[in-house]
């Protein structure tokens, strides 16, 4: 194993370590990387839940309110969403930006400010959720103080994006940029919405309810992880195939947006209409979405061969693959027939897996390899534990995938037929989640290699001959 310094750093990578104007943009990625080991823990012990429901007796009964499925599954949602993706979304987002404006970040003092407020509120999901303070809303469990401090958050990051592209030197505003402007503009507005922050109670009664609690799931996928990610990819890929974009104007469709999320609540007792609008809007989406993967794949011509030996561009392929897959199964997925036969079954895990872990994640990964050295001034701190992170954590997820679709289309046809009592498909679904205990550990066993190099990588020595130009 040959450490950095030992590495030879190529002349594009090395510079002065965490320079004082991108510091904010290096404390989210790490403050990300630190965050990722608690959803990747809680999961794995949910899946030894799931298989081996015995082993809850071998808690301790003072543990036992705490380590509980009930408590562990939205600290494993909230901090993979806020805590991982959303921090890695955001220095990035500050690194990318002030490159592609050429001027400094608007404000770094107040960045670095967020990054500890940020921070607080991650630590606060933790606590609050697994001591069972939650407002019981899909993706919303937060309590209104987090919620409301999780809104500054945001607008203090789309204050410090939108106030780099008003000083900026650069005339053309690239695609990315339009993209963050978008998703840090808009998505303040979605969670204060979806969350009901002028009620301290976060939530209101009934359907009402539920219509504005999927307005906000989905829109936190749409306004916030899928138009950021399209920023985010369109810098990354042609840095990384040295391919310009094949064609600026399809990038631009990836504005296209899903503005309703009733098609989450399909045979439920909302207006009719509604649903028949989210369902088209949804099924209007494959048009954006195809252009983004004709758009990839031209990219990348030429170039399939670097994803032999560039971990990162490797990442970010497997990711738009798999956010093309995300895309075009949940179109499927606004079908009535097909949502009758899937809802409430392991395909919807498979599913938001799909989108979160091996879309958006692998977005994340990417980012982190390739953001991380230019900012440290040195490679990370091995290449072949990048190469056993992506072994390691692809097969288990594909693995993991497929097999919770094959269980929820097995629950599914057995709730359909009327015949089959509820206790036979719990027991049918022993060897599915044993295949699922098995690929998620192989799954944690990836990202416990990514944290090991990202932290090894901040302990070792800078390199010592810095390069006098910004590496973009």
């Amino acid at each position: 194993m040959r450490s950095a310094e030992q590495q030879a750093p190529s002349p594009d990578l090395v510079r002065p370590a965490q320079p004082q104007e991108e510091r904010a943009a290096v404390w989210f990625l790490y403050s990300a990387v630190f965050w990722l080991a608690v959803p990747g823990i809680a999961g794995l012990i949910m899946a030894v839940f799931l298989f081996a429901p015995y082993v809850q007796d071998w808690i301790p009964m003072w543990a036992r309110p705490y380590i509980q499925f009930g408590r562990l599954r939205p600290v494993h949602v909230n901090l993979a969403l806020i805590g991982w993706l959303s921090m890695v979304y955001a220095g990035s987002m500050l690194f990318i930006v002030a490159r592609l404006t050429r001027a400094p970040v608007y404000a770094e003092k107040l960045a670095r400010a967020n990054v500890v407020l940020w921070n607080v509120v991650v630590a606060g999901a933790v606590v609050s959720l697994l001591l069972g303070f939650n407002q019981g809303r899909e993706y919303a469990e937060l309590v209104w103080p987090l919620d409301t401090l999780l809104i500054v958050c945001f607008a203090i990051l789309a204050i410090n994006i939108w106030g780099t592209v008003f000083r900026r030197t650069e005339k053309r505003l690239y695609i990315s940029v339009w993209s963050f402007m978008a998703a840090s503009l808009i998505f303040p507005f979605i969670y204060a919405i979806g969350n009901v922050v002028w009620d301290t109670s976060g939530a209101l009664t009934g359907m009402n309810d539920a219509i504005l609690n999927y307005f906000y799931v989905h829109n936190l996928f749409n306004v916030w992880f899928t138009t950021g990610a399209m920023g985010l990819v369109f810098y990354l890929l042609p840095r990384l195939t040295g391919n310009p974009i094949w064609n600026y104007r399809l990038a631009v469709w990836g504005f296209a947006s899903v503005w309703t999320g009733q098609h989450h609540l399909l045979y439920g007792p909302g207006p009719e209409w509604l649903e028949l609008l989210s369902v088209s809007f949804s099924i209007l989406a494959a048009v954006p979405n195809t252009t983004f993967a004709y758009n990839f794949f031209r990219t990348m011509q030429g170039k399939w061969h670097k994803l032999a030996t560039d971990v990162p561009l490797r990442f970010l392929a497997m990711g738009c693959l798999f956010y093309t897959a995300t895309c075009f199964q949940g179109v499927s997925q606004s079908f009535r027939n097909f949502s009758a036969q899937i809802h409430f079954t392991n395909w919807v895990i498979g599913h938001s897996h799909l989108a979160f872990v091996a879309s958006y994640s692998f977005f994340a990964f990417a980012l982190v390899y390739h953001i991380l050295p230019r900012v440290l001034g040195r490679p990370l701190f091995d290449r072949k534990l990048m190469e056993w992170h992506f072994w390691l954590i692809t097969p288990g997820l594909i693995a993991f995938m497929v097999t919770l679709w094959a269980a929820g289309l097995i629950q599914g046809e057995n709730w359909n037929t009327g015949g089959i009592p509820f206790v036979e498909t719990v027991k049918a679904m022993k060897p599915y989640m044993f295949v699922r205990l098995i690929a998620g550990a192989a799954m944690g066993a990836g990202i416990a290699v990514f944290l090991y190099n990202a932290l090894l990588s901040l302990r070792t020595k800078p390199a010592p001959v810095p390069v006098s130009e910004r590496a973009l």
